[in-house]
């Protein structure tokens, strides 16, 4: 790795630390702005027992005195605090757990992603104006005209309800989480939506590449189809399928919100929406910081990436 490569990194996570310090400052102030607290619930408790509380978890200190503590405690410590909801339960164990199961849940739908997506724009793109062709661009088209949690809907109807009913009740999708067979449906119904997007740009990708003379030249010494597809076209194909592959990694995983509600996935994504709704204002700000390092961190990765793609780019 060259000085010049180094130096990009440092400059990158500069700038990720920055990002990350201005979404937990801009996040904090708007959490704050709610209305009601995370005390006030259905027993109605005192006043005095509310600023008790508030006095235990420092939410009678002035706001800038709240954010310096909590961010000391994040640098220092890595404590993210207490959850207000769950007194004595440290938030730092609680997300690395919960995070587990979003990136479980997120590998798994990147890998359809990219391998279902790549795969069909790949024989798209080589049997073009074919049946094979039509049938992955009415693949990509229905899969990026559905929302997710459409598709999440259709998918618990159709092996939920339809399976148990077409099967009476001797085989159906039992949704939630803990065993691998739980996996699959959760994570199609979240890579669905990318996949017809990489299935697409690949597509049109490789359509160009294929027209490019070094690829007929290929072609012409008799080298074998899967040589001159794989090694010749594909990997000059990828540069723009890598550069979406950023921000569809976190639109994943951030999208899960939707995918662990509905499927009861006790990933981040659940834990962030229970979070908004009982005002737990340290949960609230550590998922919106870790999705903001997220998102640095991928798209570094992206662009480290580009120079085994293509060597002529260097930082």
């Amino acid at each position: 790795m060259t000085r010049g490569t180094l130096a990009y990194i440092g400059q990158r996570f500069v700038l990720i630390v920055v990002t990350a310090l201005l979404v937990s400052s801009i996040v904090f102030i708007g959490i704050h702005q709610l209305p009601g607290t995370a005390f006030l619930n259905e027993r109605r408790t005192s006043p005095q027992v509310q600023q008790q509380h508030l006095h235990h978890y420092g939410l009678d200190k002035p706001w800038p005195v709240q954010y310096a503590n909590w961010l000391s405690g994040v640098v220092f410590h890595g404590d993210l605090g207490e959850s207000l909801k769950n007194p004595g339960v440290r938030i730092t164990p609680l997300l690395l757990r919960e995070l587990s199961v979003s990136a479980t849940l997120g590998f798994f739908a990147m890998l359809f992603t990219i391998v279902v997506g790549m795969t069909l724009g790949v024989i798209a793109a080589v049997r073009q104006n074919s049946w094979v062709d039509y049938f992955a661009s009415l693949t990509a088209t229905v899969g990026y005209s559905l929302p997710n949690f459409v598709v999440a809907f259709l998918f618990i109807l159709l092996t939920v309800t339809g399976f148990y009913a077409w099967t009476g009740g001797t085989f159906y999708e039992n949704i939630g989480w803990g065993r691998p067979e739980q996996i699959p449906v959760p994570a199609i119904a979240l890579g669905l939506l990318p996949m017809a997007l990489i299935t697409r740009l690949t597509r049109a990708s490789m359509l160009e590449v294929i027209r490019q003379d070094y690829v007929r030249t290929a072609w012409a010494k008799g080298l074998r189809s899967r040589v001159v597809i794989i090694r010749h076209a594909l990997r000059n194909a990828l540069i723009p399928v890598v550069t979406v592959l950023g921000p569809i990694t976190t639109g994943v995983i951030t999208g899960s919100v939707v995918i662990e509600n509905l499927f009861g996935i006790p990933g981040l994504g659940k834990e962030f929406v229970n979070s908004i709704f009982n005002r737990d204002y340290n949960i609230v700000i550590g998922v919106f910081t870790f999705y903001a390092i997220l998102v640095g961190v991928v798209n570094l990765l992206v662009d480290l990436v580009y120079p085994f793609l293509d060597p002529r780019i260097r930082y």
